[in-house]
């Protein structure tokens, strides 16, 4: 189990020898903190056969369920887009048989969030109406979506970002070489980060900053391959957001950590600019994020638009518009 989970599983693990957990619970967190993870630990323990030293991991019921093949472990959810109806019925139909190996039956919902309205009214009345030694476990990275009376009806857990320095810890155990920029650029995530890193994104990140820095009011021939870049992954229009940011606090002289903090070097050059420059470039980057989100559905003209940020990113007037107090514009 993830480090930054040892505790909460701990606590839930207490709770399961002392019988106190209830029939239902919601565990809530960012994305990328192992929430099924969680989930799967405590099944393991729900299900174990000796309830005060839950997971004994020796009983039948731990070695079915290493196995993967325990019959009273029900999961729904994975990597569907939604989860309909027929999937919470059957879980239903379900939990309202006897358990196969009579120490009671686990039901887990994967990003509960996910499920249609059909499907969480369905799941609303096997929580009104709880099943014998049933137990629902939901994870939820965005547990605003549910319904009030689901959440109600759970325990709730709040899984918090670890601290950094766990993280990195790990990812150093991963064999990656996190840092907090890269921790930044993903909300602190610690298996967003590590599949960031194993991507070898950071490398790519630094390569494209320094495009974006190099064409502030110079346009030249490497403008093609960036706006390419963007356009095969519109997520990478946070890196520049990020690095914007940086540049407006600079140019603020705001007394606060850097988001990028190892791309200093481009977020200073980029401060010269001034508040003004920075901030409408700023506005005019979250409207473009914001026509590019898949949920928002891509616009067929996401190549201009683009476009259209970048030959106005590209225009000497922008660049310099205070740069001449510093006499080396852009140039290196």
């Amino acid at each position: 189990m993830y480090p930054w989970l040892s505790a909460p599983f701990l606590q839930l693990q207490a709770l399961v020898r002392s019988g106190q957990l209830g029939h239902a619970l919601l565990l809530k967190g960012g994305e990328g903190m192992g929430k099924g993870e969680l989930a799967k630990g405590l099944s393991r323990a729900l299900l174990c056969q000796h309830t005060d030293v839950a997971p004994c991991e020796h009983c039948h019921a731990c070695r079915l369920h290493a196995a993967g093949s325990h019959p009273d472990l029900h999961v729904i959810g994975g990597e569907e887009r939604s989860i309909g109806i027929d999937a919470i019925r059957g879980l239903g139909q379900v939990l309202a048989e006897s358990a196969r190996l009579g120490h009671g039956k686990v039901a887990v919902i994967i990003g509960a969030e996910r499920m249609t309205e059909a499907a969480a009214n369905a799941l609303l009345k096997t929580l009104e109406e709880p099943a014998g030694e049933a137990t629902l476990v939901l994870t939820s990275s965005r547990p605003e979506r549910l319904l009030p009376t689901i959440r109600s009806r759970c325990q709730q857990w709040l899984l918090p970002l670890p601290a950094p320095a766990m993280v990195l810890d790990w990812l150093a155990g991963e064999g990656l070489a996190g840092s907090q920029a890269a921790l930044n650029l993903n909300q602190g995530s610690p298996l967003h980060t590590r599949d960031y890193l194993t991507r070898g994104e950071d490398r790519q990140r630094q390569q494209l900053l320094e495009q974006f820095v190099a064409l502030a009011g110079q346009p030249g021939p490497g403008i093609a391959a960036l706006q390419s870049a963007l356009l095969e992954r519109p997520a990478r229009l946070h890196w520049l957001h990020l690095l914007l940011q940086d540049a407006l606090q600079l140019a603020l002289e705001v007394q606060a950590p850097l988001r990028l903090d190892d791309a200093e070097p481009l977020s200073r050059r980029l401060s010269r600019l001034g508040p003004a420059a920075l901030d409408a470039t700023l506005a005019a980057l979250v409207e473009l994020r914001r026509t590019l989100q898949p949920a928002a559905g891509r616009p067929l003209n996401a190549g201009l638009q683009l476009g259209l940020w970048l030959g106005r990113w590209t225009r000497p007037a922008v660049a310099y518009h205070q740069t001449t107090h510093s006499g080396d514009g852009f140039a290196g």
